[in-house]
């Protein structure tokens, strides 16, 4: 038999057609660029500014001493209105938007232009805040704080080396409280209660007004009819005279969130009013918010809010040196009355005591109609003081 040599094709491997479907592969291993998650949200969206050191001197000064021109000076106040201008733009190092700040001391107030590009601030009304700037100019007569602020100065501390600001952590509450034209013992120039407000005293130039905070409504999230964003918050507020609703709007809403009923204290100038049935209170450009300011009428008013809050028992304590409790309670012999015993007992000798149990069904309760009658009683069970008992009261 003749041998069998290999064909040509064995020494060549076979093409797979393309149209042959290939075996699933596992998905390639997305290689990360080493940073997490927490670090790349702190770069997009930082929540401080990093520690800075003035290269110069900036002098400490108060803002009624300001003038216009350049100058490195240092300023402290509270934050007493403000609201957010996005100014968008696709520049990488342009300024994505503007807080507008009314800053103000015991000596005066000043308006303030925070520009940032990816900083978060979280401003809120009453901080104490710290201003590094090298430049004051005159205000424009229609920005904010009114009358009181004249001068202002704009600071980009994220663009700018020479410009900072900073919210005061260590606030023990007691620095730049005093309103303007306060003096201690003497009535505030302007201030009126909230029935004369509401009565046609804010139409009065330089009003001003002081309200204790009633209730913390929820912060409500809807579009406006140019398919705007819009956060609003109502806040319940009163005094002594009347009460009324005090409204929020977007960014300004946040302040609401450490404000505690029957104690935050706010002293309001020049507000707003609307509203044809319950006032309402709103806050403008003008307008100036001191929260808790330091003055007499503050703790007056904080103290008869809180005088409100305490419930007065709709029982009275149970009567001493009456009924010998402890005796009944540990007695071996318990007598168990009916009511016809208890009718009868107190029929024959009115004027002694006797001490027992009853044990009763309440079949009917006309809380009206005894109402009406002068004829309703209430009781209470206490374990803590180990009193129990009902006092019958003859009516």
């Amino acid at each position: 038999m003749a041998p069998q040599f290999p064909s040509i094709q064995s020494f060549f491997q076979p093409e797979v057609s393309p149209t042959k479907s290939k075996a699933p592969s596992s998905p390639p291993t997305e290689v990360g660029d080493g940073f997490t998650v927490g670090e790349v949200e702190a770069t997009l969206h930082p929540t401080g500014l990093p520690k800075w050191q003035p290269r110069g001197t900036y002098d400490e000064v108060d803002i009624e001493s300001l003038i216009p021109g350049p100058r490195c000076v240092a300023l402290m106040g509270r934050v007493v209105n403000f609201y957010d201008m996005h100014t968008p733009s696709k520049k990488p190092r342009a300024a994505k938007g503007c807080l507008k700040l009314a800053v103000k001391d015991n000596t005066g107030i000043i308006d303030v232009k925070l520009w940032y590009d990816k900083m978060d601030y979280k401003i809120r009304l009453g901080q104490l805040v710290s201003i590094w700037t090298v430049h004051i100019s005159n205000a424009d007569t229609s920005y904010m704080a009114g009358q009181a602020s004249t001068l202002m100065t704009s600071i980009f501390p994220e663009n700018d080396n020479t410009s900072y600001f900073l919210v005061q952590q260590s606030d023990d509450g007691t620095l730049c409280k005093a309103p303007l034209g306060y003096r201690k013992g003497k009535q505030l120039p302007g201030l009126m209660t909230l029935k004369s407000f509401i009565e046609g005293g804010a139409e009065a130039l330089h009003a001003k007004v002081l309200v204790c905070v009633k209730s913390n409504g929820g912060r409500k999230t809807f579009t406006t009819k140019k398919g705007n964003q819009a956060e609003k918050v109502n806040i319940g507020v009163f005094d002594d005279t009347s009460d009324a609703t005090l409204q929020l709007w977007n960014c300004i809403a946040a302040s609401a969130s450490s404000w505690k009923p029957s104690n935050t204290v706010l002293l309001l100038s020049d507000p707003g009013l609307k509203g044809e049935g319950k006032p309402v209170i709103t806050i403008g450009q003008k307008t100036c918010v001191e929260v808790d300011p330091i003055i007499n009428d503050a703790s007056w008013l904080r103290s008869f809010a809180q005088n409100l809050t305490k419930r007065e028992h709709v029982n009275p304590e149970f009567p001493e040196d009456v009924f010998d409790v402890e005796a009944a309670l540990t007695s071996e012999r318990r007598v168990l009355y009916t009511l016809a015993d208890v009718d009868e007992f107190a029929r024959a000798a009115p004027n002694e005591r006797f001490m027992g149990w009853l044990s009763l069904i309440l079949l009917e309760l006309n809380i009206m109609s005894l109402y009406q009658r002068n004829m309703m009683f209430c009781t209470e069970w206490s374990d803590h003081s180990r009193k129990y008992g009902i006092v019958l009261n003859n009516f």
